[in-house]
């Protein structure tokens, strides 16, 4: 397995490690092209954050560890599940280096999987017990699918508002971020303040973190975002650096015109790369990503220091200056 490894976890990498070999556990115990799908994911490695993020916001707390794994799992594979349906949606051919679940198996079985998936989330969490982690859970998936849709009905709306995309990616990346950090609280027995606030620092850290992913689909190479550049681009989704490349007045309205060829191929779209690459999109995205960063540490001014807050402090300059 490779798992991306960063040193500011290390007061939690003795739980990410137990928790990555449960995780592959539960993945074994499932039946043939179930388990051998979702293994495939798991071995091609990712950062794990949500995992992280419900374990570091527990230990701000006295964690109930059991709960604590359990929720991470679920949040995980909820995750993983959206990646399946995500990829088959946007007809992407790899992740990470390997070919995609629908590419090998097909789109119906690609499905199959990921509600599978969806619902051993759910069968985990009420082995916890906890209705306010039910319901939360269940309230991040719905608006995880209601972002999806905003997504579909806003394809190459060139025009639209910062606001409609904060709120696309508020559904689609945010939520799932403000559920890991709201149920690692909850299954640590925090107060209601403190809840709160850790919710409001994974929304803002999720906020941050897929600003940054939207540049890189401008900025990395395929091998380090592990899905080909510009593939959003191509998908008629529209985030930040484009719209704001479209308002930089250096572009001379070169980008306008390539977007609004009736038909846009490979070159076409290799050339509105190009432009969003060199114009002052980059840097203004890196900046509002940053932004929000700065607002996620400052949701956790309420916690005494730890090496645990200082963990996920870290964490909003990580998601912003990481290559993949």
């Amino acid at each position: 397995m490779s798992v991306t490894r960063t040193d500011f976890l290390a007061p939690v990498q003795v739980e990410l490690d137990d928790f990555e070999r449960r995780l592959h556990a539960v993945v074994r115990a499932d039946m043939g092209p179930l388990a051998d799908a979702m293994q495939q994911i798991l071995d091609a490695g990712g950062k794990r954050i949500r995992p992280a993020l419900v374990i570091l916001a527990a230990h701000l707390g006295q964690p109930r560890i059991e709960d604590v794994f359990s929720t991470a799992m679920a949040i995980e594979f909820i995750h993983n599940a959206t990646l399946i349906h995500d990829d088959l949606i946007d007809h992407a051919p790899t992740r990470r280096g390997l070919p995609t679940i629908h590419e090998v198996l097909g789109p119906g079985p690609a499905v199959i999987i990921g509600d599978y998936y969806f619902a051993k989330a759910a069968n985990l969490m009420a082995q916890v017990g906890d209705p306010n982690i039910d319901v939360r859970l269940s309230q991040a998936v719905m608006t995880i699918c209601y972002g999806e849709m905003l997504q579909f009905t806003t394809q190459r709306k060139y025009e639209q508002t910062e606001e409609e995309y904060y709120a696309k990616i508020g559904r689609k990346t945010a939520v799932l971020m403000a559920t890991s950090t709201f149920c690692g609280a909850v299954t640590s027995d925090q107060p209601k303040e403190a809840v709160a606030a850790l919710e409001r620092y994974g929304h803002l850290l999720g906020m941050a973190f897929q600003i940054a992913d939207d540049v890189l689909d401008y900025l990395a190479t395929e091998a380090e975002v592990g899905k080909p550049v510009g593939n959003d681009l191509k998908e008629g989704t529209v985030t930040l650096p484009l719209m704001l490349a479209l308002q930089d007045p250096g572009v001379d309205g070169r980008l306008r015109r390539v977007l609004d060829r009736p038909v846009l191929r490979d070159a076409d779209y290799a050339e509105v790369v190009s432009i969003v690459r060199h114009s002052r999109a980059i840097d203004e995205s890196y900046e509002v990503a940053r932004r929000f960063g700065e607002q996620a540490r400052a949701a956790l001014e309420v916690f005494p220091p730890s090496s645990y807050k200082d963990a996920l402090e870290e964490l909003t300059h990580y998601v912003v200056r990481r290559r993949n």
